[in-house]
């Protein structure tokens, strides 16, 4: 089985209440075959479609050498990546900095050592495969369609066990996503994704073409009105899920699993097809009881500051509307202040989770000195980086996830992999590097925190040495 062991069945959440994003791109063209298993030859396919009225083209160029074009459990793990980079703030040139079991757990796949060998695989194949699509890629930063030409992965690299060469649960990773699908996040050309329902579902086939569905179902520019249902030619959806047979009645054999499995979870109401041979037609009606929440006057007073909508329901429901909009009027007095912020929604969602006193209230006419106006950016929660439950391994990759957001280029791949190991020892301690890392970044000191870092985990590194030599 894929899942995680522990992967519990989730119900689909309202459209209002998703809070992740994927980019719209890939999503909409299907990049990876929904197929669980291909042909040594299946190395490469063309889909011709039609874009707002003109002609439109996507390829794809794969290697027998790799296993083919992308497929299968390929769109978990290339899922997860995105997410990965999504949640850290969409920063920088793409690169994630990340570790095996970071990814594996993002997909929600078991974390044993076949799936060490899969994702090995899988990010060859990302970083191999090329992609066309040719008057078919949103630049949507100048609203229009373009050509682009790109690998899904535009490189990585890794740390190995000092025994072996491939990806083991001690590797170290970092990864740069293709840089149209960095520069279309970056310019918010995105859909709601329902990670939780995802990665829950049993089958890969299930999540592949619940990835493609969900495309459909979202127009990038209008996301809090999701179709109740569409309706699309059966030989046209063979093509958009890749699948080699086309025949009428081998792609309804080879979608029935997943279609009852949508339907038995809820997600679909139906999947009903009319008509006979290549006219042939599939209507997908989607469940009721997913409907938007309605917006109040305090959604829209934080999308005005560029939070989208999904993420400002999110912290209204969490953490309820007197709270949110306090934050709200901090935010304001910090801007009318002159504080100085790289982007004024990041800045927004950071006053309003902020518990930690980050954001003192300043006396009426004092504006904060220009040192202390760097404006933070998404970080995950320290409480659940340096938490002791749970298992050690399950401790340190919460630690590293947010020393890597934290430090990003400040260490190479190796040093990655030797605070890994220091943490595993307890050298450093996983509480004090996480929480003297975020000093660092509240104080702008992130760079002597490296320095010393490294000097701590060289030291620990010097001392066992000894030991052993002695």
């Amino acid at each position: 089985m894929a899942r995680r062991k522990s992967q519990e069945k989730q119900a689909p959440k309202p459209v209002g209440q998703l809070t992740r994003m994927e980019e719209a791109n890939v999503a909409r063209l299907g990049l990876i075959s929904i197929q669980e298993r291909i042909p040594a030859d299946f190395t490469t396919w063309t889909v011709n479609f039609q874009v707002d009225g003109r002609p439109a083209k996507l390829t794809c160029i794969g290697s027998p050498d790799v296993g083919g074009v992308p497929h299968g459990l390929d769109g978990d793990i290339a899922t997860a990546l995105m997410d990965l980079y999504v949640e850290a703030g969409a920063l920088g040139d793409g690169r994630i900095h990340t570790t095996p079991y970071q990814i594996l757990t993002r997909a929600g796949l078991d974390t044993s050592g076949r799936y060490y060998q899969i994702l090995n695989q899988t990010l060859l194949r990302l970083r191999s495969t090329t992609y066309k699509a040719s008057e078919a890629w949103r630049d949507h930063g100048r609203g229009r369609w373009t050509t682009a030409t790109f690998n899904y992965l535009a490189d990585f690299e890794y740390t190995s066990d000092s025994d072996q060469t491939e990806l083991s649960s001690s590797s170290a990773i970092t990864i740069r996503l293709a840089d149209p699908i960095v520069a279309s996040i970056r310019a918010r050309y995105t859909k709601p994704l329902d990670l939780e329902f995802l990665t829950s579902l049993e089958r890969p086939l299930t999540r592949a073409l619940y990835r493609l569905i969900d495309a459909r179902r979202y127009n990038p520019l209008s996301p809090d009105e999701p179709l109740m249902e569409f309706t699309v030619s059966v030989t046209e959806w063979a093509e958009a899920c890749k699948i080699l047979e086309r025949k009428a009645t081998r792609v309804r054999l080879q979608l029935k699993s997943a279609h009852d499995e949508l339907i038995e979870r809820k997600y679909l109401s139906g999947a009903e097809y009319t008509g006979r041979g290549v006219k042939q037609l599939l209507t997908y009606t989607f469940a009721a009881g997913q409907p938007r929440l309605p917006d109040s006057g305090l959604v829209a007073a934080l999308t005005a500051v560029q939070v989208s909508a999904a993420v400002a329901r999110k912290l209204i429901t969490d953490l309820g509307e007197e709270h949110v909009q306090a934050r709200l009027a901090k935010f304001h007095q910090l801007m009318a202040r002159g504080y100085k912020a790289r982007s004024r929604s990041a800045l927004l969602v950071d006053v309003i989770k902020d518990t930690e006193g980050k954001y003192p209230d300043e006396p009426e006419g004092v504006i904060p000195p220009l040192e202390r106006r760097a404006a933070p950016t998404y970080m995950p929660s320290l409480d659940e980086a340096a938490s002791d439950d749970g298992p050690l391994e399950a401790q340190v990759e919460a630690a590293m996830k947010t020393l890597q957001f934290l430090l990003r280029e400040r260490l190479s791949v190796n040093e990655y992999a030797l605070l890994r190991a220091g943490l595993i020892a307890g050298q450093p301690d996983i509480k004090t590097a996480t929480r003297e890392a975020a000093a660092a970044k509240v104080s702008g000191r992130l760079d002597q925190y490296a320095v010393d870092l490294l000097t701590v985990l060289h030291a620990a590194l010097n001392r066992a040495a000894r030991t052993a030599r002695a």
